[in-house]
């Protein structure tokens, strides 16, 4: 039961949903439509306040407070995105573009300017209702109440952007972003490794099968696996998935093969819409797309414009925390058993990781001692996961650092780290 539920919300509707929500648009949308009908709610709850309380509250205390507010929010929430977008910029610069996805979706940051652009809706829905008079003395309390619970949240809201402003888009906060983002993409994808299919290990003669390609090219950020075995049932068929979520798909590389006896455009066009496709990779489905960005900002920290060896080094020690974690399911469930998914490969993810920095950190033995600690470590803290991968990594590696270090004694001391690990070879 629970395993059907947690397919349902694999489909491609809930990501969607999901993505469009995480956006800063929806999240402004969603506070202006709440300020408006705020405003207006006053009309009617108005004749629910006795004329003598309106009369001791003073029914016209609102009005001035509300152009304090239209004067000065609409201001407030262009300076704070103008704040907003320099951090994320600095933060692509100085970490990797592929980093600003995950800085847009910030709820503090969309919050704070959702609340600031609802509180300017609200104060000028407010004057414009007092000034054509729609407000009667209930109302103007009710207003006015309502106008008190609006400061307080925009204090609240201050305090909170204040606070986030010391961090934000700094590379500290941009790489503890990139940690937890990769660390639960990662966690929710080893507690289904094959996303409840059967576990593809390598692909049977194509030869015999149908491809499926992508109506346009672009990577696989997601596919909706319930979808597809309700199809697969429904036309007797079976299914090899060839483009697994973080895949580059286009006319020469199949989303998938199949087995079936005969094929409708219809089918064609519902097979494809269960694989959302966009122009760039995203951590749902693709905890591996984490190594890419990871190694991309320790690459840029260490180019000579930025010579920043000491975030590099931070990157692979949270990198080395992540896949520690590595845990996967020794008995997956298999709820589509008529579809074939491959697996998260150990050896990809530290090649996304680990070469890039080798190649770009060669010549600085601090990076080199670091880097290989950590292939040593990951092959004692999971034997079985990263052993072999470590040791491909760790060959290559040494290699790269010899032919650009200098000296003897430090070409040694890189060879003690990794000695165990491939005299075990």
């Amino acid at each position: 039961m629970f395993g059907k539920m947690a397919a349902l919300f694999q489909s491609s509707l809930i990501f969607r949903l999901r993505r469009m929500m995480s956006q800063i648009w929806a999240k402004v949308t969603a506070y202006s439509l709440l300020s408006v009908v705020t405003a207006l709610a006053a009309i009617w709850l108005g004749p629910f306040i006795p004329s003598d309380l309106a009369f001791r509250i003073g029914a016209d205390a609102a009005e001035t407070i509300l152009n304090i507010v239209a004067t000065s929010m609409l201001t407030v929430a262009t300076f704070s995105l103008g704040i907003m977008a320099n951090a994320i910029a600095g933060a692509a610069d100085s970490a990797t573009p592929r980093a600003t996805p995950i800085l847009l979706e910030d709820r503090t940051s969309q919050n704070v300017l959702a609340t600031f652009l609802g509180a300017f809706l609200f104060s000028l829905v407010g004057i414009i209702g007092l000034k054509v008079g729609v407000y009667e003395d209930g109302g103007r309390v009710i207003l006015f109440a309502m106008t008190l619970l609006v400061i307080l949240l925009i204090f609240v809201a201050f305090i909170r952007w204040i606070n986030a402003l010391r961090t934000f888009g700094r590379i500290p906060d941009t790489l503890g972003r990139i940690e937890q983002a990769v660390e639960d993409a990662l966690e929710r994808r080893l507690a289904h490794p094959y996303l409840d299919c059967h576990p593809l290990k390598e692909l049977p003669d194509t030869a015999q099968l149908l491809p499926i390609c992508a109506a346009r090219s672009g990577f696989v950020q997601h596919i909706d696996i319930h979808e597809l075995q309700a199809l697969a049932e429904a036309h007797d068929m079976r299914i090899w998935i060839n483009r697994a979520p973080g895949r580059y798909a286009c006319s020469v590389r199949p989303l998938a093969y199949l087995q079936i006896s005969e094929m409708t455009e219809d089918l064609a066009g519902k097979l494809r819409r269960c694989f959302t496709l966009g122009p760039m990779r995203t951590f749902a489905q693709d905890p591996q797309f984490g190594m890419i960005v990871f190694a991309e900002t320790a690459s840029r920290a260490l180019s000579p414009a930025v010579n920043d060896p000491g975030t590099a080094i931070d990157v692979l020690r949270r990198a080395m925390g992540i896949l520690l974690r590595w845990q996967e399911r020794a008995d997956p469930e298999r709820l589509h058993d008529r579809i074939h998914m491959p697996g998260l490969g150990p050896g990809d993810f530290l090649q996304d990781l680990i070469r890039p920095i080798a190649r770009d950190g060669a010549g600085i033995v601090e990076v080199q001692h670091v880097l290989l600690a950590v292939l040593r470590d990951l092959a004692l803290g999971q034997p079985d996961v990263f052993t072999a991968p470590a040791r491909v990594q760790a060959r290559e590696a040494l290699a790269r650092a010899e032919a650009a270090l200098t000296l003897d004694s430090e070409k040694a001391e890189l060879r003690a780290i990794v000695s165990d690990l491939l005299d075990e070879a």
